[in-house]
């Protein structure tokens, strides 16, 4: 059995509580949060049996075999070192760091000490995604020249998630002294990754932030100062080119992500949660030269959580999908997508 406790136990914790407890050979054991009462709280709607408003205590005290960090942004870090000092695998939340030296820094500590690490990068845990990567890096598209990835939200034009003025949750993503990095660290993240993830590491970045006027520009220590929307302009290893973007002003696109990679043999076109459920096509082989082009749905297997993958490599002792080390580089584009935008132009991407 593997005893898990959950570090910070706000909203998203509630995901990882439940996707740990579908798992028979993991136990949640422990949680803790600094927000007085929050952990109990937590522990009492989830049957914990341990709660702390310490973590170093919790670390102290319990036995532990993994832990799963789901503090904001700026505070990932201290968690992370404590528990991999003592000995545990560690998942993280996405970004892995508030800056590239943090991660890199993080990526050692587990690397000397032979830790299995995982980060929540959750658009890879679709059947559809997990295909579209593997069709990419196969060479059924042949040489990949052309990407395109999007994350369009709406939360900050409509009212279909609340009303972000109400709303804790949506506030401090707005709010630089409140540790977001904006859409480009929220959601931009994880287009980052799925793009590489399916194309390969980027090598040059060029990047646009922008922050629209809202009709009030603060609320209480809440200052809305972070970008709400970014598009940038990448170059691939592999010689392709591409665009990504994100925003939270796309009215009627709740939250929607789309990836297209097209090669000199074919394309393939990804639509998370496709309404029709036709989530993969592609159009690749004699397929590209009919008129018009015939696009083929792909049908995708079921795929492992990021959860589960972790859980799965503390068992079986094999390093995951996601590992910290590929989180630094996730980390490296976004903080060459800022030196971009102070910059102008291109800039190339160092891990």
């Amino acid at each position: 059995m593997i005893k898990i406790a959950i570090i910070g136990t706000g909203g998203m914790a509630n995901a990882h509580a439940a996707e740990y407890g579908k798992l028979d050979y993991c136990k949640i054991t422990s949680c803790s949060d600094i927000v007085p009462g929050r952990a109990r709280e937590f522990a009492e709607k989830h049957n914990i049996p341990s709660y702390y408003e310490s973590t170093e205590t919790m670390l102290a005290n319990e036995e532990l075999d993994a832990v799963s960090i789901v503090t904001p942004d700026q505070h990932h870090k201290e968690p992370v070192l404590m528990s991999i000092e003592r000995g545990l695998h560690v998942m993280c939340e996405k970004p892995l760091a508030f800056t590239l030296a943090d991660a890199r820094e993080m990526a050692k500590a587990a690397k000397d000490k032979g830790i299995f690490t995982a980060v929540n990068f959750a658009r890879r845990n679709t059947g559809s995604a997990q295909e579209a990567a593997r069709i990419a890096q196969s060479g059924d598209l042949g040489r990949i020249m052309h990407v395109q990835c999007t994350y369009l939200q709406a939360w900050l034009a409509t009212n279909q998630w609340g009303d972000w003025r109400e709303t804790p949750a949506f506030l401090w993503r707005m709010s630089s002294k409140h540790g977001s990095a904006g859409a480009l660290g929220d959601i931009g993240v994880h287009i980052y990754d799925l793009a590489t993830f399916a194309a390969g590491d980027i090598t040059e970045i060029c990047c646009d932030l922008k922050t629209f006027k809202k009709d009030i520009d603060s609320l209480g220590d809440y200052v809305f100062d972070a970008n709400d929307s970014f598009i940038a302009a990448v170059r691939f290893a592999n010689g392709a080119i591409g665009v990504i973007q994100a925003s939270r002003w796309c009215a009627g696109d709740v939250n929607t992500v789309t990836l297209k990679v097209s090669g000199d043999k074919g394309s393939l076109d990804y639509y998370e949660f496709r309404p029709d459920g036709k989530d993969l096509s592609v159009c690749m082989g004699e397929d590209i030269h009919s008129s018009p082009p015939v696009w083929k749905t792909v049908d995708c297997p079921e795929t492992k959580s990021t959860y589960e993958r972790f859980a799965e490599s503390i068992r079986d002792r094999v390093q995951g999908q996601t590992s910290f080390e590929g989180a630094v580089k996730v980390q490296a584009y976004l903080e060459y997508s800022f030196i971009s935008y102070k910059e102008g132009g291109f800039v190339k991407v160092e891990f």
